[in-house]
């Protein structure tokens, strides 16, 4: 047996037949201590035992250099992207080494601080990089260990006097001798003039002054408000003076840590996903916000997709190891919806496609396409440079409820998105609850809390005459902020504004600065009969519904009927919704109780029955 294995059976042995008896003897020529030896001490004196009866020298430095300088800024050099941060890390790392070799020739050096803020969004490598320091530092003898304490606000802020500063002192503690790194460090300073945030910021500069030489502070969170965060506090900001900033990782530079992901969790691709997964990469990072996930929004991505091959491989009877490391375009198509994403040369044509398959709205679509064809000419006579007027998108849609604005609003924003004048071309809808507040200054914080979600897309405020209330109402607050937002983001938001159309001009006129912004007009119009019975059987086919013949001619009668009448507040197409899903219900009542004995055409089929009982219920 080799020494290797003898020291693994002794010490199994030890634990499992002597150790009672050991304990029992301990306790007994012990009386006067509180408690017997802990089991760590019980192990220790095994491996000792061991140890000497075998004649081995045990060696008593346990503190063991894991690592060489050179070798970690090696692993520094392998992390993807990061090429500024790993210049200032190289400059700090040059730094500390001279300064260290200056000592031990008994030379003179400049004081070392460690202490540094790592500023940027989430999953940029900021833990990653800091853990790397830790090593470098203790490998130099900078530190004495290099590890690293994580930290948020909830780990050094008490709810109670006297609680914070224990709770911080702790966690300096913890971390001496290595890194204190503090997430969204700014959190400390943001809970209001008694908030105990403070109290903690004001024990973490003390100590950061008194234990330079055995402790390194990394603050880290979003740059704009780290920088703001530094500036209000002149104790931090001066013993904090190295900044990191961790820009958001590219396209390529996502796609390569999607590879190592894949390869590190033993999943494949062939070359056409890598190629489609590039495409989704570069459209996260062109979409990207303030709030970009980076190397964390990759690894959500591959969870998606391993999710997608899970879900498709339980169908499958006979499953080989290459299909469970396989993902599929099918996998890629399901998780990741890119056909939707993925700018494309044909996606502007497959739009337009879409937007022809609507029912009706003949008035709309012309506008639509005048539209693309005024934005294409003016984009090629800029590329050709020849002078162009710059063009305003904000829109006025005007119609009844259920007659397709919120759709077309969809429709419009990926034109826009897809001609390049919208990043994103995503919708917000809201009305006048989602901007209106119930006290002074709450509207406009409201309001421009929204605009930032549409930043990059539209804003589709419906029913927005409601914002026009009295002299003092607060929507005309809303109404304005939006007025200022509109005309300070003219090139990152597009507003529509929608409503019943008389009630859309009142809004129009309630405002100078309205009339003046608002530059396209969208008249929607009622459905006819016609119109109305195509969106129902719209309706059917998606669910896979067909009509006899008498429950066509039914409902065609009662089309016709209702556009002669035109009731007021009629609800187009949310009425022909709510008819169809009455009818699917009294199908079910008409078959429920034979429901064993139906076949798949009578589960399929609507009856003039069906169609008689549930416009009684309209």
């Amino acid at each position: 047996m080799d020494n290797k294995n003898r020291f693994l059976s002794s010490v199994y042995y030890d634990l499992y037949h002597r150790k009672p008896s050991r304990i029992s003897e301990n306790n007994a020529t012990d009386s006067n201590s509180v408690s017997g030896n802990s089991p760590e001490q019980e192990l220790k004196s095994i491996i000792d035992d061991f140890y000497r009866k075998e004649g081995f020298e045990k060696s008593e430095n346990n503190e063991t250099t894991p690592f060489k300088p050179e070798e970690i800024r090696a692993e520094i050099e392998k992390l993807v992207g990061l090429t500024n941060v790993k210049e200032d890390i190289e400059a700090l790392m040059d730094f500390v080494k001279v300064q260290k070799l200056r000592r031990e020739h008994g030379l003179s050096g400049s004081s070392i601080s460690l202490h540094t803020a790592f500023l940027g969004n989430p999953g940029t490598g900021k833990t990653t990089v800091a853990r790397l320091m830790g090593e470098y530092f203790k490998a130099l003898g900078v530190l004495k260990k290099g590890h690293i304490v994580e930290v948020t606000r909830a780990d050094l802020v008490a709810e109670y006097v006297g609680g914070t500063a224990v709770k911080t002192n702790k966690v300096i503690d913890k971390a001496i001798d290595g890194i204190l790194f503090i997430d969204e460090a700014y959190s400390l300073a943001e809970g209001g003039e008694n908030d105990f945030g403070k109290e903690a910021i004001n024990i973490l500069v003390d100590r950061m002054e008194k234990e330079r030489d055995r402790l390194a502070v990394f603050l880290a969170g979003y740059t704009d408000r780290m920088e703001a965060f530094l500036k209000s506090n002149p104790g931090l900001s001066s013993r904090v003076s190295r900044k990191f900033y961790f820009k958001d990782y590219t396209g390529p530079e996502l796609l390569q840590i999607f590879e190592m992901l894949l390869e590190k969790n033993q999943y494949t691709m062939d070359g056409e996903c890598l190629r489609k997964m590039e495409q989704y990469f570069n459209y996260l990072y062109e979409m990207r916000d303030e709030h970009f996930g980076n190397g964390r929004a990759v690894r959500n991505t591959l969870e998606k997709l391993i999710k997608a091959q899970s879900d498709r491989l339980a169908e499958e009877k006979d499953v080989t190891v290459e299909m469970l490391k396989t993902i599929t375009m099918e996998d890629i198509e399901k998780a990741l919806r890119v056909k939707e994403i993925t700018v494309t040369s044909d996606k502007l044509e497959s739009i337009l496609q879409e937007l022809d398959e609507f029912v009706g709205l003949k008035n709309i679509k012309g506008h639509i396409k005048t539209l693309v064809n005024l934005i294409r000419t003016n984009q090629k006579r800029e590329e050709l440079g020849l002078p162009v007027k710059p063009m305003s998108y904000h829109a006025i849609f005007c119609g009844s409820p259920g007659t397709g604005k919120t759709s077309i609003a969809r429709i419009l924003g990926r034109i826009y998105q897809s001609l390049g004048i919208l990043k994103k071309g995503h919708v917000i809808e809201v009305d006048r609850s989602g901007l209106v507040a119930g006290y002074v200054g709450q509207t406009e914080e409201k309001t421009n809390k929204v605009l930032d979600q549409a930043m990059d897309g539209i804003l589709f405020i419906d029913e927005a005459y409601a914002l026009v209330g009295g002299p003092n109402d607060f929507g005309r607050h809303a109404i304005d902020t939006i007025l200022k937002r509109m005309d300070d983001c003219r090139d990152r938001l597009v507003v529509i504004a929608a409503g019943y159309t008389d009630r859309m001009k009142t809004f129009i006129n309630s405002n100078p600065g309205l009339k003046d912004r608002f530059s396209w007009v969208f008249e929607f119009e009622d459905y006819n009969a016609e119109e109305l019975f195509e969106i129902f059987l719209s309706f059917a086919r998606k669910q896979q519904y067909v009509l006899d013949e008498e429950a066509e001619k039914q409902l065609k009668k009662h089309f016709e009927a209702l556009t002669d009448i035109k009731p007021e507040h009629f609800g187009n197409g949310r009425y022909v919704r709510n008819l169809f899903e009455k009818i699917v219900i009294e199908q079910s009542n008409r078959i429920g109780q034979k429901i064993d004995s139906m076949k798949k055409e009578d589960l399929s089929t609507i009856t003039a029955e069906d169609v008689s009982n549930a416009l009684l219920l309209m």
